[in-house]
């Protein structure tokens, strides 16, 4: 299977100003998901996408190419399946396709190679399934201990059928980390989204989540990376 694995990294953070090149633990955050795609032995091509420079230039001591994205493709607003179909786009005019495309969000560091080579594994043994996405299994952090507020400003209970059951037995929930989305060109191109059911989930673990959106995750990032490097979770 020929998967094109892609790191975005727009420049234009609000929450958290260049967030994608601040260091830590020495460190510009994106190196963290380039190391962990180079690690990877099942992927085909590594591009690093971004409209800014200095992220581009962060990045030019590593063996992956690049894709200076334009304005069109770089504000708050533009939907990350259009880089993503430019990218395949510029590919084919090459001549080269791809069978699946991987996004790796550097904002979500915590993955390594075999992650990744564990998610191609598993669309790639399943004939019948369009998209691989990364997840974590929620035990406190459960719909069923969630509300809507109601238009009076009361409480409406997400899932009220097990508003009051027990934890232990409750349906296990699983989030979207964030960490790897594995999507067939095929279905991507057809529909233009990057999650395409069938899919299935590929399990990680909760204990390591962080998702980089504001300086508090950054907080959270330095001390679970740490604590991660050194398996003690």
């Amino acid at each position: 299977m020929e998967v094109l694995a892609i790191i975005p990294a727009r420049g234009g953070s609000k929450g958290v100003p260049d967030k994608n090149i601040y260091p830590i633990l020495g460190k510009p955050l994106i190196h963290y998901t380039v190391e962990s795609a180079l690690e990877s032995k099942n992927l085909s091509k590594i591009i690093v996408s971004s409209d800014a420079d200095k992220i581009l230039n962060s990045c030019e001591k590593f063996n992956v190419q690049f894709h200076k994205r334009g304005e069109g493709l770089a504000s708050d607003k533009s939907p990350i399946i259009d880089t993503v179909v430019s990218i395949l786009d510029d590919y084919e005019k090459q001549n080269v396709t791809f069978d699946a495309v991987m996004l790796l969000q550097p904002t979500s560091p915590i993955k390594n190679g075999n992650d990744i080579d564990e998610a191609i594994r598993m669309l790639e043994s399943n004939e019948n399934v369009n998209s691989v996405i990364s997840v974590v299994e929620m035990d406190d952090v459960h719909p069923a201990r969630m509300y809507w507020q109601k238009d009076d400003h009361t409480l409406k209970s997400i899932l009220p059928e097990y508003e009051q059951t027990r934890r232990q037995d409750i349906p296990k929930a699983l989030y979207r980390n964030g960490v790897i989305y594995l999507t067939r060109v095929s279905k991507l191109l057809e529909e233009r989204k990057l999650m395409m059911k069938p899919s299935l989930p590929y399990i990680m673990n909760s204990k390591y989540l962080v998702n980089i959106d504001e300086p508090r995750d950054l907080l959270i990032a330095e001390v679970l990376i740490k604590a991660w490097k050194e398996n003690k979770l």
